[in-house]
């Protein structure tokens, strides 16, 4: 049975609303919520792409009480890992993580948006991905094409501000960030059309601009230092 865009992105509403009745957060992530949060994909045939399962994140000590949520909509338990679990029904596959990624913990940010986490975290997870998949360079297209890009977090913005004081602090990120930005740039008229292209460059430029800008730790400076003498900021 294939499961759709559409259904896959109707059974992750109906379950964030659940977790909400029982007074438990969870949130959307992944091709779902970039399917939920970028309508303009409709009109970009070329930033489609099939979506393998509906993502979750939720703080590790609701996992328990949101494994009943999802045993009363008949989601069945397929594994249960030290990173996530994943649940099954009908052809229909549902992964649950927690919201520390490493590079960012996103547990603070779960209240800011709903269904989904806002979509500045949506970005970031994309820019963060090395190696940068096609499917990421889709995505982080649609969003930046969607989202105007600010220094705040207003609804529906994305933040450069957030992504460049994370940036700051962790020389790894920063540069799979910077390096998947410039990848989006020399790919963006391979997806969509001229004008809209240039409305994503200028946002990448934005983004781009802020990491640039903002003042770096110490020990992302002596990570630039040791890995990259020749880019060392003056």
């Amino acid at each position: 049975m294939t499961i759709t865009s559409e259904q896959q992105t109707a059974v992750a509403k109906m379950l964030v609303n659940a977790a909400k009745q029982k007074e438990l957060t969870l949130r959307v992530i992944g091709g779902v919520a970039i399917y939920a949060t970028c309508p303009s994909l409709a009109a970009h045939p070329k930033l489609q792409r099939a979506i393998l399962d509906v993502d979750f994140v939720a703080p590790r000590g609701d996992w328990n009480a949101l494994e009943g949520i999802f045993a009363a909509n008949d989601l069945r338990v397929r594994a249960k890992g030290k990173e996530s679990w994943l649940f099954e029904k009908d052809g229909l596959v549902v992964e649950v993580c927690d919201p520390n990624f490493g590079f960012a913990n996103f547990a603070r940010r779960l209240a800011l948006a709903s269904p989904t986490l806002p979509p500045t975290d949506l970005l970031l997870i994309k820019l963060a991905r090395q190696p940068f998949e096609e499917r990421d360079v889709q995505d982080a297209i649609a969003l930046l094409l969607d989202h105007r890009v600010a220094d705040n977090e207003a609804e529906g913005q994305i933040s450069h501000a957030y992504i460049a004081r994370l940036c700051a602090r962790d020389w790894k990120l920063f540069h799979a960030v910077y390096d998947n930005t410039l990848t989006l740039e020399r790919v963006l008229d391979q997806y969509i059309e001229p004008e809209p292209a240039q409305l994503v460059w200028r946002r990448i430029e934005s983004l781009q601009s802020d990491l640039d800008r903002q003042s770096k730790s110490l020990g992302w400076m002596i990570n630039q230092f040791l890995r990259k003498p020749t880019q060392v900021p003056r």
